[in-house]
């Protein structure tokens, strides 16, 4: 990243601009140039210079003046002001005005570098240290994400993008404690590909990944947003339906059984129907997980 320190010149001397910016372009100086003061505080609030070389005599006003309406502007407060004095003894004035340095006429191109130099070498250091921040802030973003990422891979099947058997484990201890706070009951739904195997025997396993993918994706699509699904086993699928006893279990499963009769799976030009068989238990929170699952199983 290059670092540039924008100058804004204030100067109607065009003699003193002329020596002078040569100079400050070899301390990574950008610079402007105006000769009155009227639009000085506007340059400022649009261009985001860093520092302000001002004349204390100008065409249209005195520069003190336009010192003070810099400082009046709480965006501006800060920006370092050097201003060249006609005469040594309007330094106090100058300073009370709100400067940040001064030198006085006449003065070298030479010497008023060496005056601001340290103001641009601080502006320039804060600068790479802003940029080191962000950079430093950047990285942290994107190890967080990755982090993030990491997280929800190791929650979800490669292959189907559901959860996994793990995390699916975790979600109905959560259901068990909001079924006893709330004493409403859950279901849990086991559904099994029907003759898996017969695809990956007859037609590979990239067949049969195929159809445990569309599988995922019907049942998934079938349910309620609050209700979840994870791969169980190799052609099996747990479904959480939260809040569902026998009744809404009944619906829940139709729906899922249509929309299985009434899809094709078409694979390498072949067309291949899929039947599940389904087991279930509707749950209260007080039941030992462990033997629901044998049961269901």
């Amino acid at each position: 990243m290059s670092l540039i320190c924008n100058v804004l010149i204030v100067e109607a001397d065009s003699k003193n601009v002329e020596a002078t910016v040569p100079l400050l372009r070899r301390h990574n100086c950008k610079v402007s140039y105006v000769k009155q003061g009227l639009n000085v505080v506007t340059h400022l609030q649009k261009k985001n210079f860093d520092l302000v070389l001002l004349a204390d005599s100008l065409p249209d006003e005195e520069g003190l003046r336009v010192l003070r309406r810099i400082r009046e502007k709480e965006e501006l407060k800060n920006i370092p002001v050097i201003v060249m004095l006609t005469e040594d003894h309007k330094k106090k004035v100058a300073y009370e005005s709100g400067a940040s340095d001064y030198i006085v006429k006449p003065f070298s191109a030479v010497e008023i570098v060496a005056r601001m130099s340290p103001y641009i070498s601080l502006i320039l250091d804060r600068q790479k240290y802003t940029a080191e921040c962000r950079k430093k802030d950047q990285i942290a973003k994107q190890l967080d994400e990755a982090f993030t990422e990491m997280e929800i891979m190791s929650r979800l099947d490669p292959l189907t993008r559901v959860y996994n058997r793990r995390a699916f484990l975790e979600k109905i201890t959560d259901e068990q404690i909001r079924s006893r706070r709330s004493q409403k009951k859950f279901t849990l739904l086991l559904a099994n590909i029907v003759k898996c195997r017969h695809y990956n025997e007859r037609h590979g396993y990239e067949c049969g990944d195929f159809i445990i993918r569309k599988t995922a994706d019907l049942i998934h699509g079938s349910l309620r947003e609050r209700d979840l699904t994870a791969r169980w086993g190799g052609d099996k699928f747990m479904i959480l339906l939260p809040e569902t006893e026998a009744e809404g279990l009944e619906i829940i499963q139709s729906k899922i059984s249509r929309v299985f009769q009434e899809n094709t799976f078409e694979y390498k030009g072949m067309s291949h129907k899929i039947d599940l068989s389904f087991s279930s238990k509707v749950c209260n929170g007080n039941d030992d997980l462990d033997l629901i699952l044998k049961e269901i199983e």
